[in-house]
């Protein structure tokens, strides 16, 4: 029988030590980081109010890369930006099938969602389009080309960096994540903490190990990146803070910070840089602390199983509509020119968004699914609930970021998430409430039913505000 060389060393191994012989299947294991810092001015996104190109850097920003795997590695590439869009994704994919490697296709980039990340071609393009001078657009173009050769060039190093590791996972709690979404006789009314609204303080991470040290972390919360507020500076937020601070307190390691179903979600409390550290701080020492517990192995990479749908929209207006907003100031009559120019080139508006569902399945062991997008927290309530939430583990901002992805919930009580949010993702209308069955649906028939809920799975506890937890949030 031919064996790989991950096979052989992994036998040398357990043949070297007893003890070894009776731990975990090594399975292969590789990471890798690259500097995605700007090295010139550029336009930041996440926030519709700022002006200008980017004024400082208060940290660097990183691309971090792990891929499991022997023969036919999967490879997660997690980018300290706002939002990495899908053609940037294709073209990663293409230069990677340019240069070899491994199977592009098994590639999944996802986003930190960090406010104070360079702006990248076609991600919420409404946010500057029409404000931007064309030098700066140039140069939001060159960092966009940059980041994606950056993302090529770190998820080969993580490729040929792969070893045989030990592998595991848990799920922690992380508790400085709120529901945004304040909310006044049924309607949505503005940001800030609404108290007794869903939240989802699930915390799974992922260990790999190599003589008893960790070469790779992989965590995740569902929480947007806004803590440090909307300064015009480059910075990781608390995933940033939290990335480098697992790596300080496990020299050696690797750490890729990944967001949840967190897109009505927000730090509390919030506004400056000193509490993304402290959300931060917070997410690496439960980090440290799940690692020392007993996890559950994995001993082989995973089968990836994907499905691309669409979700429909609401019946879009007429070109007499948009014409009317087009005379509107701000970002409305901007957004209404962007349509009637779609309109002229193509004929018609789209009428259903383009969704690329990916999930990794490690056995009967966990389930990862990767969601586009910024999902609202009550998708991974509803898959927590439905589903077996002790293997299951939810990532949304993962292979393109469309626009929010409200439920039906949200879709009635309307607001920035549901409704306006769609104006600087440049699509014509909301969401058809359907859209929260087709993608639960999708999801579940996707992962089988190996990890339906059953009579034994216990009621999750993480997935509402804590009443002891309130002030302590609010300071």
């Amino acid at each position: 029988m031919n064996r790989s060389p991950f096979q052989i060393a992994a036998l040398l191994l357990s043949i070297a030590s007893p003890t070894l012989a009776l731990a975990a299947e090594p399975v292969a294991v590789g990471v890798a980081k690259v500097d995605v810092t700007p090295t010139h001015p550029v336009l930041l996104t996440g926030y519709g109010h700022r002006v200008g190109e980017h004024e400082a850097v208060d940290a660097p920003i990183s691309a971090r890369a792990l891929a499991i795997g022997d023969s036919d590695p999967v490879v997660l590439v997690a980018v300290e930006n706002c939002g990495v869009p899908a053609p940037v994704v294709a073209e990663a994919r293409r230069l990677i099938a340019e240069k070899g490697g491994f199977n592009p296709a098994r590639l999944v980039v996802a986003s930190t969602h960090t406010h104070n990340a360079p702006s990248l071609v076609g991600y919420a393009p409404l946010i500057w389009e029409g404000r931007e001078t064309p030098e700066q657009h140039e140069r939001v173009v060159a960092y966009t080309r940059w980041l994606t050769d950056k993302i090529v060039e770190v998820a080969l190093a993580a490729v040929r960096d792969r070893k045989p590791a030990e592998l595991s996972w848990g799920q922690g709690r992380a508790k400085f994540g709120g529901n945004r979404r304040w909310m006044k006789d049924g309607q949505w009314i503005g940001f800030g903490f609404a108290e007794k609204a869903p939240v989802d303080h699930s915390m799974p991470a992922m260990f790999a190990r190599r003589d008893g040290e960790l070469v790779a972390v992989w965590a995740n919360y569902a929480c947007h990146c806004t803590s440090a507020g909307s300064e015009n500076r480059v910075g990781g937020d608390w995933a940033g803070f939290a990335a480098t601070d697992i790596e300080q307190d496990a020299p050696g390691a690797t750490a890729l910070i990944t967001i949840g179903c967190g897109a009505d979600v927000g730090p509390q409390p919030t506004g400056s840089i000193d509490l993304s550290r402290r959300h931060g701080r917070a997410l690496a020492d439960e980090v440290a602390r799940l690692a020392k517990t007993s996890l559950t192995p994995l001993e082989a990479a995973p089968e990836v199983v994907e499905k691309t749908i669409e979700l429909p929209l609401e019946t879009t207006y007429d070109r007499a509509h948009w014409e009317k907003e087009a005379r509107r100031e701000g970002f409305e009559g901007r957004h209404a020119k962007r349509m009637l120019a779609q309109l002229d080139r193509d004929g018609k508006l789209p009428s259903a968004v383009p969704y690329p569902i990916a999930t990794w399945r490690f056995g009967d062991d966990l389930a990862i699914v990767f969601l586009p997008g910024e999902v609202t927290v009550d998708y991974a309530v509803r898959l927590k609930r439905e589903m077996d939430w002790t293997r299951l583990w939810v990532n949304g901002w993962s292979n393109d970021v469309p626009g929010y992805i409200p439920s039906r919930r949200i879709l009635a009580e309307g607001g920035y998430e549901p409704d306006f949010s769609q104006i600087y993702y440049g699509w014509p209308s909301r969401y058809n409430p359907a859209v929260e069955d087709l993608l639960i649906s999708t999801v579940e028939s996707l992962l089988g039913d190996t990890y339906q809920r059953t009579a034994a799975t216990p009621e999750p506890d993480f997935l509402l505000v804590p009443e002891a937890l309130i002030p302590s949030m609010k300071k």
